[in-house]
């Protein structure tokens, strides 16, 4: 357990470090990325002042409350910034290279509030039902997951993380971590990795054997 903690506090500081370094060396100076630049910003903030805020009360009482609804309001922007990017004439509109960096950000954003659900699922709520779903573009067993993952998302208010398989190298190390190399792939709970596509049931089961609900 001290050894899966200590890896995501490495990647969790690896992530703020990569996240500052590509904020200095981009500008998102053009009119069609203020939408998508305003969200990154108020999620770049709202996480800086989540760890502040873990930081600075570590000593007293955790408000577990308090911390569901911080990461809850980080994954609402997320999900925000998930549907600007997966819009078909999204590439077209931002140009490749913005398309690209901004999908990177977007993925490392997904990743680093991943990690901080870890700690919520460990120090307040062991039932706390976290997924991590690794996909690949065009892919019809990808396609299918996903949408039985949506299922899951309004039947059991799952968390799920999607991330595209293989997309770049400032994220592969996660997929190294948990060594996946097919798509689908799903991470449950930070413990059991399924690979192929994963039936509704049986994602269900898995949920209920282990949580108990």
């Amino acid at each position: 357990m001290a050894k899966k903690r200590f890896f995501f506090t490495i990647v969790l500081l690896l992530i703020l470090v990569f996240s500052l370094g590509i904020i200095l060396g981009n500008s998102l100076s053009n009119p069609e990325l203020k939408e998508i630049n305003k969200i990154i910003s108020n999620s770049e903030l709202s996480t800086e002042s989540y760890l502040i805020e873990q930081e600075l009360f570590s000593g007293f009482e955790k408000n577990c409350d308090l911390s569901r609804i911080r990461l809850s309001s980080l994954s609402s922007e997320l999900w925000q910034l998930g549907k600007l990017l997966a819009s078909p004439t999204a590439q077209e509109d931002l140009g490749r290279y913005n398309y690209n960096f901004l999908k990177r950000k977007y993925h490392l954003m997904q990743i680093k509030t991943f990690v901080l659900y870890h700690q919520l699922k460990e120090e307040c709520d062991p039932d706390e039902k976290v997924i991590l779903f690794y996909f690949s573009r065009n892919d019809p067993d990808s396609l299918e997951q996903g949408k039985i993952l949506d299922r899951i998302v309004k039947d059991f208010g799952a968390h799920v993380f999607a991330i595209e398989r293989a997309y770049s190298s400032e994220i592969v190390f996660l997929e190294q971590y948990y060594d996946v190399s097919v798509s689908p792939s799903l991470i449950i709970d930070y413990e059991f990795k399924k690979e192929g596509l994963t039936s509704y049931d049986e994602l269900k089961k898995l949920l209920v054997d282990e949580n108990g609900v």
